[in-house]
């Protein structure tokens, strides 16, 4: 969810009469998840995080996170758990056989693990490679691994992928642990203050590597690869600029295609000309009837998906 959707449910979330009347119409079901809110805003003040049961999988949140965490545990449902449904079909349909089943998973922004958890324990995925660059995150993710008893099929990496190898520095959203963003300092990169006051958010420096050094030291075996899942706010770009190796692979790649944050870190074109150059075909999972497009089609989902608005992309090879 981004910032500006996020203010949205913020306002309506904390207007107690909104909130009553769907209370007592019990409006779309919502009485129950109205009053789990309620139960993680005062657990915010005695514990850091609290366990959940979504997805038949026991996740901890962060009790600090007000956007991601706070709908995980108040729904009880995960964005992964309802993305990844439509995702299976999609890749069915689009003749690329079973998924991931019996294949490795490379989760790419990899939050608190909820996406890496789903894959190995519901979709088959034999193993999995996860990188998240956010200290507080990368807890919470090792204590998901274990609370699941998937630690020993995890390769958990706490770095932020880039263009380059080397250090970074990761913008931290106060209220949204989902949309930590790497910052890019360039003549490219927007610097102003964004509509979420991004510039004036506290940093913290982190490690990058490039995918392809990992590729090519052995870390990791793209032939046993049956899914790439990238999520990391604006930072896509950069991301596959470091993974020309993947992008030439047989891997189908679901990736974020959020283009304020891409324009914002200066990688629109960029993202839009190292897909088109490796890869055919992709499809809008955000559509009303996801289908197959021709990769040329790719740069006008930039005049659908405006605003803060945004989707994921299946790019297929």
């Amino acid at each position: 969810m981004k910032d500006g959707r996020d203010r949205v449910i913020r306002r309506l979330r904390f207007n107690h009469a909104t909130n009553a009347v769907r209370w007592v119409l019990n409006y779309r079901g919502q009485r129950a998840a109205i009053g789990r809110g309620y139960a993680f805003d005062a657990l915010s003040r005695v514990t850091p995080s609290v366990a959940v049961d979504t997805d038949g999988l026991r996740l901890y949140v962060s009790t600090s996170d007000q956007v991601v965490s706070r709908a995980t545990f108040s729904s009880r449902t995960t964005w992964e758990g309802e993305q990844f449904p439509p995702l299976m079909d999609a890749l069915q349909g689009a003749g690329m056989g079973a998924g991931i089943e019996g294949r490795g998973f490379l989760d790419i922004g990899g939050n608190i693990g909820s996406a890496t958890c789903l894959a190995l324990s519901r979709y088959g995925a034999t193993e999995a490679w996860i990188f998240e660059p956010s200290p507080v995150n990368v807890r919470l993710l090792r204590q998901n691994m274990l609370a699941n008893g998937l630690e020993n099929r995890v390769h958990v990496h706490a770095v932020a992928l880039s263009d380059h190898d080397g250090m970074t520095t990761l913008e931290l959203s106060d209220e949204n642990w989902g949309d930590n963003r790497v910052r890019v300092e360039s003549a490219n990169g927007d610097r102003s203050p964004g509509v979420a006051g991004e510039a004036q958010r506290r940093t913290v420096d982190v490690a990058a590597r490039r995918l392809d050094s990992l590729v090519e030291d052995g870390s990791i075996d793209l032939d046993s690869i049956g899914l790439a899942w990238i999520d990391v706010q604006g930072h896509e770009a950069h991301v596959l600029a470091g993974a020309v190796n993947l992008l030439d692979s047989n891997v189908p790649i679901v990736c974020e295609y959020w283009p304020y944050g891409l324009k914002r870190a200066g990688g629109l074109e960029r993202f839009h000309a190292l897909v088109a150059g490796s890869r055919t075909r992709f499809i809008d999972l955000s559509a009303p009837d996801p289908t197959v497009l021709r990769i040329d089609q790719l740069s006008a989902l930039q005049t659908k998906y405006t605003g803060l608005t945004c989707t994921d992309l299946l790019v297929l090879p």
